[in-house]
């Protein structure tokens, strides 16, 4: 059986650009089936800057799967304390994991997202931990469900542009 040895780091600035590429891949995947997710001419450098934050900031995180030196995909996710209608929660919230298209299947989104559960959310005391998938991503809401999520909320969208 072919195993792939690949490591899991926390995330440095030299990694951000990487990153992005690795990250409008699957925006661009994404896109397929959501014209929403066509990025804007400054999408790419935006994410770069949104998730350089989670370099310095203890409430966000950014953990990077490596195979040797080369980064084969990531993981990017913060804590948000909900509070002032229902009862105070801190939830732990994936905002952005991708892998690379030929690194898929290899178990490394599955420990990216065992090393968040298990170091970033539960070092924090987090009462759950949430993520968004689009309706129509089967694969990623297949991996998720594996992994123990459920369908809570569902998010429903009327397009008003003709395009």
């Amino acid at each position: 059986m072919f195993t792939m040895e690949f490591q899991i780091t926390e995330g440095k600035s030299a990694d951000l650009i990487e990153i992005s590429r690795i990250w409008t891949d699957v925006i661009d995947n994404h896109a397929q089936f959501d014209y929403t997710f066509i990025l804007d001419k400054e999408g790419s450098l935006n994410f770069q800057l949104m998730i350089t934050d989670a370099l310095t900031d203890p409430d966000q995180v950014l953990y990077v799967a490596r195979k040797g030196e080369e980064i084969v995909g990531f993981l990017y996710g913060f804590t948000k304390k909900y509070s002032g209608i229902f009862k105070t929660r801190l939830t732990a919230h994936v905002s952005d994991i991708a892998i690379k298209k030929e690194y898929k299947r290899k178990r490394i989104g599955s420990a990216l997202m065992h090393k968040f559960e298990n170091e970033f959310a539960k070092s924090r005391k987090a009462d759950e931990i949430s993520l968004n998938v689009h309706s129509q991503n089967l694969e990623g809401l297949n991996f998720y469900s594996e992994l123990g999520f459920n369908k809570k909320l569902i998010t429903m969208q009327k397009s008003l542009r003709n395009d």
